[in-house]
Formats: structure tokens, C-alpha cells, sequence
């Protein structure tokens, strides 16, 4: 009988995910932003009531500050390179205590082409909006660009959008919201680009942000902090050795990191599948092949998920289609009711391998899933607390599963399709009330490869039972050490006037 009431919280929890839908920004915002604050500028100049205004600069080493106090304030702002050099600076900032008639409704829009450019927008209020885009997509010649959005800043922030655009080489993006409802995206296309999103709710808030970072190249960085509850968070990446770091404090809240998958994150986004593929079948765990994502994979990337708090959800999909993969993913979550899923090269390369999966767990009534798919891969799992239910699955050759257990009244499952795979369990528990652990294991399934190899240990004790030892191996113990982005970089502003002026 507790089996059947295991499973039953078990198939609640694997569908919970799907449930929540995905992480998305309003309709207002078109994938290219070009349905965004060119609506309210035009709407501003056919007779709004608050301060308006259009820059245009053209050749290199510009440098434009505006400075607006007001409500429906709108700031137009292009820097064109020219000669394709770029340097240039722009400062936009959109003040006003929030109000009736002040601080409410501001747009600031600043374009940049070329290399080497800067821009920071500063709006205090609610309901504004900032969009920054650098480089232009002047055919990969642009790069050194940086770029900072502040929304909240002196006085609260609420209901407010902050877009980074660039493309090239060595960007720099940073987003900073304060309260609540505020949404940000970010989308950098290039190699070695770093950006940076810091959501806040303040402490008149009660809903969280969304944040939605895309990455498209080698080597790029994402990191996402959000303090809060009902906060969201997407981290995209596509290509080779990029790094996703996300953290979230709260309750409620929700994190996805997509290593490798062709996702539009404003009609769907990779999880959508991948949800799927990681509630693996409790009774016969494994992976199909599924879909190939050959040409839209990861190779070397790493991501990390940490989120302190109860009823949050975390996923990450690293989709890899090369015979050495090796990514890295690692989840860390405290508190009760949390759900954690990773999956690795679910539809690359059958030959895909080396990746190793981490979850760490602490509280109660938390579950884990993970998959993996390849060979040579190692699944590494956590739990401390009481009724919480782990779950591993492996298709290939090789790999090998580490699960350990405190507390009383869990379960885990594994399942293991191939050869020469190993399979380590350990439960133990913390008082003598009846309330035992259980455990499913299962190698070389119905239709499994032939032949076999494989080993399945277990280590189960009470409250005072030691087994002389209490030993336990394949304590892989890996962490890795993730890049956390700094800041959009140097500016400077030369004074009005100055250097021999007026």
C-alpha cells in the first residue's frame, strides 16, 4: 500500500511543471523588439502631454546625456558608426517621484551601431520602458559593447521592461530591477558576451519578475538573481562552453536553463518537451531517443541553479548532439514541496557522453528527476528531509547513478538501460516510528540492450543500525565554479561646454 501512495505523490509532483506553462514576456513584446517604445514615441509626438525627444548621431566617439523629470517622458536616441568604430556613450535618465503627475509611463530607446559602445538607461517610476540595442547586426563586426538598464532606482519600480539587444563579440549586458511585476530580456548573439539580470520585489510587493536572457555563440556567461516569490527565470543558450548561473530566493518561484535547444521563448520554449522527458516513467524508467537535435546542440556547457525557499520548481535541459558532451548541470534547493529536473542529451547523439548531472535537496516533500541518455555519464543525487521521492534514469553504456537519502519515509527509483552501468542507493533513517524508506532499481530493461555487467548496491539503515561501517562509495563530490558576470563596464561623459566651450 505505500507504494501506491508513493507513486500517486510522485506522478503529482512530475506534473506540476507542466501545469505552471512557460516562462514568457507579455504580447507586447516582439522577439526583435520592434513592436516596444517606438509605439509610445509615436504616440508621444501626435500630441502627448509629457517631454519627448529624438537624438541622431552619425560617425564615432559621440556622446549624448538626456535627462527627463515627468510623466510619458520619451527619449529617441540612434548612434551610427560610420566608419563602423562606434565609442560611442549615451546616458538616458527618466525621473520623478510615482505619482499622479510624475515618474509614470517614461520610454527611452537608445541605438548604437558598431564597436565599443556604451549606453545606461536610469528610469525611477512605474510602467516605463528601456531598450538598448548595440551592434545592429552590422555582420559580426560589432563587439566591446556594454550596456546598463536601472529600473527603481531613488524611487519604487513597478510593471517595468528592460531589453538588451547586441550582437558580436565581448558584450557586456546588466540588468537591475527593483519591486515588482518588472520583466527583462536580454538576447546577445556572438561569442565570449556576458550578461547580468537582478530582479528584486521590494517590500511592497507580493507577485515576482520575469527574466529572459538568450545567448546565441561560444562561450557566453548568463547569471540571474531574483529575491521574491512567483518570480520566473530563463537562461537560453546556444552553442558550445557557454555557463548559466541562476538563484532565486522565495517561495513560488520558477527556473529553466536551456543549454543547446532551438527555442523562440515568446511562443514556446525548451522545457515544454523536456517536462515530459524528465517525468520519466515511474514503473519502467529510460529514455526513447526522441526527436534528433542534431545542429542545435551543447557541448561543455554548465549551468547552475540554486533556490532557498518552498513550492519552487527548477529545470535544466542541456540538449547535446556531439559524442563528448560533457556538460555539467547541478540544482541546489532548501526547503518543502520543491520539484528538480535535469535532463541531459534526452535527443542528441545515442553515443553522447560524459555529462554529469547533480541534485541536492533539503527539506521535505521534495522530488528529483533525472535523465540521461549516452554513455559514460554519472548521475549524482541528495536528499535530507522526509517524504521525498529521487528518480534516475540512464540509456547506454557505463554510467553510473549515486543516490543517498536522510531522512524517513522516502523513496528512490532508478533505472538503467545497457551495460556495465552502476547503480549505488542509500537511505537512512533518522527516527524509529515505522516510517522506512523504500527503493526500485531496475538494469537492462524489457528493451534494453543485450548482455549486461551491471551492479546495483544498497544500503539501507535505521535509526541505530550501522552495518559495522556505514560506508558508501561513488560519492562523486564535483562542483564546479561557475563565471558570475560584473558590471556594463567604464563610462564617461565629457561635461557640456567644457574643454575651452561656451
Amino acid at each position: 500500500m505505500k507504494k501506491v501512495i508513493l507513486g500517486a505523490s510522485a506522478l503529482l509532483f512530475t506534473g506540476a511543471m507542466m501545469a505552471q506553462g512557460p516562462v514568457s514576456q507579455d504580447d507586447l513584446k516582439d522577439q526583435s523588439g520592434s513592436n516596444s517604445v517606438d509605439t509610445q514615441i509615436a504616440v508621444d509626438h501626435a500630441g502627448g502631454n509629457g517631454n519627448m525627444g529624438e537624438a541622431i548621431q552619425t560617425g564615432n566617439s559621440n556622446k549624448l546625456q538626456v535627462m527627463q523629470a515627468g510623466t510619458s517622458q520619451s527619449s529617441y536616441s540612434v548612434q551610427a558608426d560610420g566608419l563602423g568604430t562606434g565609442d560611442n556613450r549615451a546616458r538616458i535618465w527618466q525621473t520623478g517621484e510615482v505619482s499622479a503627475a510624475s515618474g509614470v509611463g517614461n520610454a527611452a530607446d537608445v541605438r548604437q551601431m558598431g564597436s565599443g559602445n556604451q549606453s545606461t538607461t536610469l528610469q525611477e517610476g512605474d510602467l516605463n520602458e528601456a531598450v538598448t540595442r548595440q551592434g545592429m547586426k552590422d555582420g559580426g563586426a560589432s563587439g566591446g559593447n556594454r550596456a546598463l538598464i536601472h529600473h527603481g532606482t531613488g524611487q519604487q519600480g513597478e510593471m517595468n521592461y528592460a531589453m538588451i539587444e547586441q550582437d558580436g563579440q565581448d558584450n557586456r549586458a546588466r540588468t537591475r530591477q527593483q519591486f515588482d511585476n518588472n520583466q527583462a530580456r536580454t538576447v546577445q548573439e556572438g561569442d565570449d558576451n556576458v550578461a547580468g539580470v537582478f530582479q528584486n520585489s521590494g517590500p511592497n510587493g507580493s507577485d515576482g519578475n520575469t527574466a529572459i536572457a538568450e545567448q546565441y555563440g561560444d562561450e557566453n556567461v548568463t547569471r540571474i538573481d531574483q529575491d521574491g516569490s512567483r518570480n520566473k527565470a530563463h537562461s537560453i543558450q546556444e552553442g558550445d562552453l557557454n555557463i548559466s548561473n541562476q538563484y532565486q530566493t522565495g517561495d513560488d518561484n520558477i527556473a529553466l536553463v536551456d543549454q543547446g535547444a532551438d527555442v523562440n521563448p515568446i511562443n514556446g520554449y525548451g522545457a515544454s518537451q523536456a517536462a515530459l522527458d524528465a517525468a520519466i516513467s515511474l514503473s519502467d524508467p529510460g529514455y526513447t531517443n526522441g526527436t534528433d537535435n542534431t545542429g542545435m546542440g551543447s557541448t561543455n556547457g554548465r549551468a547552475l541553479q540554486v533556490q532557498d525557499g518552498d513550492a519552487n520548481t527548477s529545470y535544466i535541459g542541456q540538449w547535446g548532439d556531439s559524442s563528448e558532451d560533457s556538460d555539467y548541470a547541478e540544482q541546489n534547493q532548501t526547503g518543502d514541496g520543491n520539484e528538480a529536473y535535469i535532463a541531459q542529451n534526452a535527443h542528441g547523439s545515442t553515443t553522447g557522453g560524459a555529462n554529469y548531472g547533480r541534485q541536492d535537496q533539503t527539506g521535505d516533500g521534495n522530488g528529483a528527476i533525472l535523465g540521461q541518455n549516452g554513455r559514460d555519464h554519472k548521475a549524482y543525487q541528495r536528499q535530507y528531509g522526509d517524504s521525498n521521492i529521487v528518480v534516475s534514469s540512464q540509456k547506454g553504456d557505463s554510467n553510473l547513478v549515486s543516490t543517498y537519502q536522510s531522512g524517513d519515509g522516502n523513496w528512490a527509483l532508478t533505472g538503467q538501460r545497457g551495460l556495465a552501468n552502476q547503480t549505488l542507493i542509500v537511505q537512512k533513517s533518522g527516527v524509529a516510528d515505522g516510517s522506512g524508506h523504500s527503493f526500485q532499481s531496475s538494469q537492462n530493461l524489457a528493451d534494453g540492450m543485450a548482455n549486461g555487467g551491471n551492479t546495483i548496491s544498497v544500503l539501507q539503515l535505521g535509526p541505530n543500525g550501522d552495518l559495522s561501517t556505514e560506508g558508501e562509495n561513488c560519492d562523486f563530490q564535483e562542483m564546479e565554479t561557475l563565471i558570475t558576470p560584473g558590471g556594463p563596464g567604464s563610462f564617461d561623459l565629457d561635461a557640456p561646454c567644457g574643454a575651452g566651450g561656451c
